[in-house]
């Protein structure tokens, strides 16, 4: 290893040629907002989904009443897109955002308009919007491809998205792939009952708490809604 010499102060000092090719190749701190500047951690995100098909039209209505509690169960620490499809396609799929009288304005700008379901198109386009942690779905039919949705929903596992499906007076056949998607995630089906208004708007409320702190914090909540989920959940 050769050295060179310098003088500081009138005293000779040894260096290691190898050690300064070391040191000019260390990176160099990246300055404020600059890309190489490391990013601040995302808040959670939840992607609300809804069936807005003809058939739809009169749940839907009673759940855009209800929709605000998602951003109640710890204020500003969730961010929530609305992801909707009618007319055979996801016609919508907001931007993610902790302001609920944005999202009360994009709900009831929504109409319900036939069309076969789009719950793959929904799924993936939750996969490609990233971060997110739970997927909640309300729906009441399922005509597109199971093993695509399977697919898609071994996918929502590796990623970590938890699938809560939210059954509007559904047949046996679509249960069944409801239940599936379920299972593959460890999500949760259950029934979305527009007479009970009260205990869905909890029961969102639940949904948002299991997206922000997973089950962990879901199982401090005592409430209705918190119990109904908690009780529902795959392993």
């Amino acid at each position: 290893m050769s050295n060179l010499t310098t003088k500081k102060g009138g005293v000779t000092v040894a260096r290691s040629a190898a050690l300064d090719k070391i040191r000019a190749a260390r990176p160099t701190k990246p300055l404020l907002g600059s890309r190489a500047a490391p990013l601040t951690e995302r808040r959670p995100r939840l992607v609300f989904g809804v069936d807005a098909t003809a058939s739809r039209e009169p749940t839907w209505a009673s759940a855009k009443s209800i929709t605000d509690r998602m951003f109640e169960a710890i204020p500003g620490a969730l961010d929530v897109a609305l992801a909707v499809h009618g007319a055979g396609q996801v016609h919508t799929f907001t931007e993610f955002s902790a302001d609920v009288d944005q999202f009360r304005r994009q709900a009831s700008a929504v109409r319900c308009q036939a069309g076969n379901t789009q719950l793959c198109e929904l799924m993936q386009r939750t996969l490609d919007a990233g971060g997110v942690r739970v997927m909640s779905y309300v729906g009441d039919a399922f005509e597109e491809s199971r093993a695509e949705a399977y697919a898609l929903a071994d996918r929502f596992r590796l990623r970590g998205i938890k699938a809560v499906l939210l059954a509007d007076a559904a047949d046996e056949a679509t249960l069944e792939v409801f239940r599936e998607i379920a299972d593959r995630t460890g999500g949760a089906v259950l029934d979305f009952r527009a007479t009970e208004l009260g205990l869905m708007g909890d029961l969102l409320a639940a949904v948002a708490t299991l997206a922000i702190g997973g089950r962990k914090l879901l199982s401090t909540k005592t409430t209705p809604g918190a119990r109904l989920l908690l009780g529902s959940m795959k392993d």
